[in-house]
């Protein structure tokens, strides 16, 4: 078998460490959308998981937050209330039995904390989710049995309602003290804790049939009952929202409605406004939420179905966000997830958002190839943060390892605050339009990023960084832009003439490139040989034209490295000096 390899000089410059991928192609690109993924606590649906071992839960979540990041994932709705205990350290309700085993038990960390630090830490943002007048249902008893439960703190509160044999505790809206009280606890969040917004669920009458004549007889001030509790539940989402705003305007308030605000022609289903008495769409009109993510969990042709009904919430959105829900759980809807984000995306709502995280789990989402932000909030205030400066490159001697440094000028002005860094990987360094090469997002005050190219498609890449506040808004002005070179693309280039034989490039007893030109798209294999027996290395697509796979084994356990070319099955073998 022929044997042929490159220069030395070429050889002291072959790819090494693998650290992030990057690709020179480039595919049309939303500007920006909301992504977004309900993360169950209640029950343990989702997180945490059946341990009370303080670092398996936190590995868990922070592994959860991985898997987010690289499906390019923005948002995370994370359920912080549920059951009437909370997932956060409360002066007003106890900690979730599913961190210690028991309700209001001793935690070493506190879970929403060690949540939002992960979550920023990975670029996304972070929702707290509370179950508002839903206090209990289920079958764990011992969440009642806590003297710290609502239900035996405050029984004159609590009005038991039964649905298809199943008991459930709700607060009453109809009174003032509870209105009072969920405003409290959700201030009392947003001051200590550093989310990105609330988010409210079951805030709503469990349906016609509950027993509130004590507070209708007391406040219902001569209005009909179903208009007493729509007001009811409109106060409640108004006063938090107002409270929230005036501690941090920046923190978005958000709400979870049913699907149906109003049964559209010839649909069957539980109406939003007239069965639990959540005047959705009037919050909207009245500014009172940021943004809806109403619970459409139905497929594209059943009743209802869930376009017509994301066109009708987009038309009464009032220019207020409206993220759709989606219900990955039920199996009709999971196979339309991608037509799903399409159809939203062509009625430019907000996004989407799942239900539930093991749920879109094992699911890969094409339409996510690139990273984006958030959908904007052009209502909430916009300032620009300053601009990233002194942007340098570092090469790590010896490796393909490159690091990023810039500086950032600090502002007296807290609402012009850097959060994150946007790192953008650019075609040409005089690139103007930057949507589409969004790279990384990486938390403030870290000032440094490090990268390594694999497989890499052209001889430069061109880096530039913006910062961005907590709004995702970012700077007018943009870092200048720092070149990256590739020696092996820039050798590679340069070589004009068709390579008829695989070139080896033998880095180091643990690394080596093998260049590979092709006349055709076609799967190639290569093994390690010792004597008789070999070994599969690496199994990879070839492109048409010059390809590079990077092998990582122990090679002085191998004499020969074998390549198998599955369109014309031919066989080349290079040794390995």
């Amino acid at each position: 078998m022929a044997f042929v390899t490159l220069s030395n000089r070429m050889k002291s410059k072959a790819l090494f460490a693998i650290l992030l991928l990057f690709s020179s192609l480039v595919f049309s690109q939303v500007e920006r959308e909301t992504r977004a993924v309900w993360l169950t606590t209640n029950h343990r649906l989702d997180w945490p998981p059946p341990s009370y071992n303080a670092e398996k839960q936190k590995k868990a979540l922070a592994d959860i937050f991985d898997d987010l990041k690289t499906k390019n994932f923005n948002t995370v709705y994370f359920q912080v209330r549920s059951n009437g205990t909370v997932m956060f350290n409360s002066s007003f309700e106890p900690l979730s039995q599913y961190i210690t085993g028991e309700v209001d038990g001793n935690a070493s960390y506190d879970p929403l904390k060690y949540a939002v630090e992960q979550a920023h830490k990975h670029g996304l943002e972070i929702h707290a989710w509370v179950n508002a007048c839903l206090v209990y249902n289920g079958t764990e008893q011992a969440v009642l049995k806590s003297k710290n439960h609502l239900s035996q703190k405050k029984p004159e509160w609590i009005v038991e309602d039964v649905r298809d044999g199943q008991k459930s505790l709700w607060l009453d809206p109809g009174l003032p003290e509870v209105k009072s009280y969920l405003t409290d606890l959700i201030l009392e969040m947003v001051e200590n804790y550093d989310i990105d917004g609330v988010h409210l669920d079951y805030i709503r009458y469990p349906g016609k049939n509950f027993e509130d004549d004590f507070s209708y007889n007391i406040h219902g001030g001569g209005l009909t009952r179903d208009e007493f509790r729509r007001k009811n539940i409109t106060a409640i989402v108004e006063e938090i929202y107002k409270q929230v705003k005036s501690v941090k305007p920046f923190v978005k308030v958000g709400a979870a409605p049913i699907g149906v605000y109003k049964k559209l022609p010839g649909m069957t289903a539980w109406e939003s406004y007239y069965d639990i008495y959540q005047d959705s769409y009037g919050w909207m009109k009245k500014g009172i939420v940021d943004y809806l993510t109403p619970q459409i969990y139905w497929s594209l042709d059943e009743n209802p179905r869930f376009d017509l009904l994301a066109k009708d919430w987009k038309a009464n959105s009032n220019g207020r966000g409206v993220v759709l829900g989606i219900g990955a759980y039920k199996e009709n809807v999971k196979p339309e997830l991608e037509e799903m984000i399409g159809l939203s995306r062509n009625l430019k709502v907000d996004g989407v958002s799942f239900f539930r995280y093991q749920h879109i789990k094992d699911v890969n989402f094409p339409s996510y190839r690139y990273k984006t932000f958030p959908a904007a909030m052009p209502w909430l205030q916009v300032i620009y943060p300053p601009a990233p400066v002194s942007l340098s490159l570092n090469r790590q001697e010896g490796k393909n390892l490159f690091t990023l440094n810039w500086e950032v000028e600090k502002n007296s002005n807290p609402n012009d605050s850097v959060n994150y860094f946007a790192i953008y990987n650019l075609p040409r360094s005089n690139s103007e339009t930057l949507t589409e090469y969004l790279f990384d997002v990486v938390p403030a005050p870290r000032t440094s990023v490090t990268l390594a190219i694999d497989k890499p498609k052209k001889v430069n890449y061109f880096f530039r960084v913006k910062s961005v506040n907590k709004l995702w808004n970012e700077s007018i002005e943009s870092s200048e832009a720092v070149k990256v070179e590739i020696p092996l693309m820039k050798e590679l280039a340069q070589l004009n003439e068709t390579l008829l034989q695989p070139l080896l490039i033998k880095e180091s007893d643990k690394s080596a490139a093998v260049v590979i030109q092709c006349g055709e798209k076609q799967s190639v294999e290569i093994f390690g040989g010792k004597g008789k027996v070999f070994s599969l290395l690496k199994k990879e697509s070839a492109s048409i034209g010059k390809n590079i796979f990077t092998i990582k084994k122990e090679l002085k356990n191998y004499d020969v490295l074998k390549i198998v070319f599955g369109a014309s099955k031919k066989e080349v073998e290079l040794k390995l000096l």
